[in-house]
């Protein structure tokens, strides 16, 4: 009945709104950003989509002002946004606590520097720590610029405090001080170049297997192939091993590796958006 009702309201709606109107009833995660849709079928699909027990991503582009954020995310639409659209510290604590009314997170990923007075009218590091204590997740990495441990470490028990996460993409090896980030919750994002570039494989895995046990959230992806014994640790060590798709043929020993671990479902909070590539 439902679906009728829709396609007979479909004359009435313009094409793009009625397709993510449907794309909700079907029943579906949608991933949407807000300057493709019209406020109002934003709206309607967030609430449809939510009654369905799916989740709906909002990517803010700075379309929409903080009111109708506030209303999306008050009907259950996790929003998404980051330094390079919103800086106003005021409306984050509005549309998180939007975000928390309606079962949704406020999501934010951080590409400036940690360090003061290096770019002006930008969020600062002590601007990222207050965030992090009212429950807004957190999402940096050290692609373009070099994060300090210490630091690191302060967002993560922030964030740990206000009941959210700090996830932390690394480009390069696993280090020893990563322990006070697994002791507060944290997430890390690797490649296997992470494990390959070291000399010592059994050092490694070594290393792995402790930053797993004082709490680490650790997710490879894996987009070479690794040695099968070591992988295979890997994966009993507790780590989360996100397949490259077409990295192995059906033949190959491991694909069972590969359903071993698809029994693990990633938590849509431990990573940004999409678990396809590396920020």
């Amino acid at each position: 009945m439902e679906n009728e009702n829709l396609k007979d309201k479909s004359l009435e709606l313009p094409e793009k709104a009625y397709k993510i109107l449907s794309r909700a009833q079907k029943g579906e995660d949608i991933t949407v950003r807000d300057d493709q849709y019209e406020f109002p079928s934003l709206l309607d699909s967030v609430k449809i989509c939510r009654q369905k027990g799916f989740r709906f991503r909002l990517i803010d582009s700075g379309n929409l002002d903080r009111f109708q954020l506030e209303w999306l995310a008050g009907a259950g639409a996790d929003v998404y946004t980051s330094d390079e659209v919103r800086k106003n510290l005021s409306e984050f604590d509005l549309v998180n606590r939007a975000c928390k009314k309606g079962g949704a997170i406020f999501g934010y990923f951080f590409h400036g520097s940690f360090e003061p007075d290096e770019e002006q009218d930008s969020i600062s590091f002590f601007d990222l720590l207050e965030m992090g204590r009212t429950g807004i997740y957190l999402y940096c990495t050290n692609r373009v610029r070099e994060r300090e441990i210490a630091q690191l470490n302060e967002l993560a028990y922030a964030c740990k405090k206000g009941g959210g996460w700090l996830v932390y993409y690394h480009n390069g090896t696993l280090e020893h001080s990563f322990e006070e980030l697994g002791r507060n919750g944290a997430w890390i994002h690797i490649t296997d170049l992470s494990i390959r570039e070291s000399e010592n494989a059994a050092l490694v895995l070594d290393e792995l297997k402790f930053l797993l046990s004082v709490g680490l959230n650790l997710v490879l992806h894996l987009e070479n192939e690794m040695d099968f014994s070591l992988l295979r640790d890997v994966i009993r060590a507790g780590a989360l091993v996100l397949f490259k798709s077409s990295l192995f043929d059906y033949k190959s020993p491991f694909r069972e590796l590969e359903k071993e671990v698809k029994r693990k479902k990633l938590d849509f909070r431990a990573y940004y958006l999409y678990t396809t590539f590396l920020p």
